[in-house]
């Protein structure tokens, strides 16, 4: 079970609006019957508003949504209806997705690539500045409330920008709070593009663990996927067959050939702090 003796309050910090669902929805929600206290904290759930990039743009038109729509309330609905699906409380943070924000010279620090639906993300400017501070003051805030003992977030497999400041800022504040805290592999994105994790001074990685999911809860984790209709145009489009690729992953993974997910828990470096 992923929460572990005495771990009775997860805090998932999740990048996205499905993020934490699709990489740990299973194990969140057998937390949650199992009687610990689960909240889903999205770090990039902001609102922005026009004009828009031309990436943003492409992907609400990707998502069907109108140039009318809010697209970050729609999403952030579908979020609601999917954790509520798991039995898992929410929070939406204020942060801007990568694809609504801008670079200090005053370029988009997201671009859409022509003849398709990849987005191509600024490699010669700085990262955005004091983001991860503002992410970890937050954190920490919620931390003082909520009083978690565990934290849960992404390893940040995939190269985002979003997915890395996450990590980072939620890799310190578990540190500042003394909090443990594990990682979870970025699915489905991890199986696309298989990365390694390389942390921050001061962390590392220990020994991966298999969560195993029950048959229901596997299937509950799908039902909730489902729930974020405006995503699955990308994930779930022709040939990508999302729901398949995710059981075959996960009994490749598993020990016993069943379903589950991948976390890491993450240990102090003793060399470095």
């Amino acid at each position: 079970m992923l929460p572990g003796p005495g771990a009775t309050r997860l805090l998932a910090i999740s990048p996205h609006l499905d993020d934490a669902v699709l990489s740990l929805g299973a194990s969140l929600a057998q937390a949650a019957r199992d009687g610990a206290e689960v909240l889903v904290n999205t770090v990039f759930a902001g609102t922005a508003p026009p004009p828009y990039s031309a990436a943003a743009e492409r992907m609400h038109a990707v998502w069907g949504l109108s140039p009318e729509d809010d697209a970050p309330l729609h999403r952030r609905n579908e979020d609601i209806a999917a954790l509520a699906h798991l039995g898992l409380a929410y929070r939406h943070g204020r942060f801007l997705d990568s694809i609504y924000r801008r670079l200090p010279d005053g370029r988009w620090l997201t671009d859409h690539v022509e003849g398709g639906q990849k987005l191509a993300v600024a490699q010669d400017s700085p990262a955005d500045d004091g983001l991860v501070d503002e992410i970890r003051e937050d954190i920490e805030a919620i931390v003082a409330e909520f009083e978690p003992t565990l934290i849960v977030t992404c390893a940040a497999v995939v190269d985002h920008p979003d997915n890395l400041a996450t990590r980072e800022a939620a890799l310190s504040a578990a540190r500042a709070k003394n909090v443990p805290i594990r990682l979870w592999e970025d699915l489905p994105y991890s199986m696309f593009k298989p990365g390694t994790i390389e942390l921050p001074a001061g962390f590392r990685l220990g020994t991966s663990e298999f969560e195993s999911a029950t048959t229901e809860t596997w299937k509950r984790k799908q039902e909730a996927v489902e729930c974020y209709s405006s995503q699955l145009t990308m994930l779930n489009g022709r040939n990508k067959n999302l729901f398949a690729r995710l059981d075959e992953h996960a009994r490749k993974n598993s020990p016993r050939g069943g379903f589950g997910e991948t976390t890491w828990p993450v240990l102090l470096d003793d060399n470095n702090g």
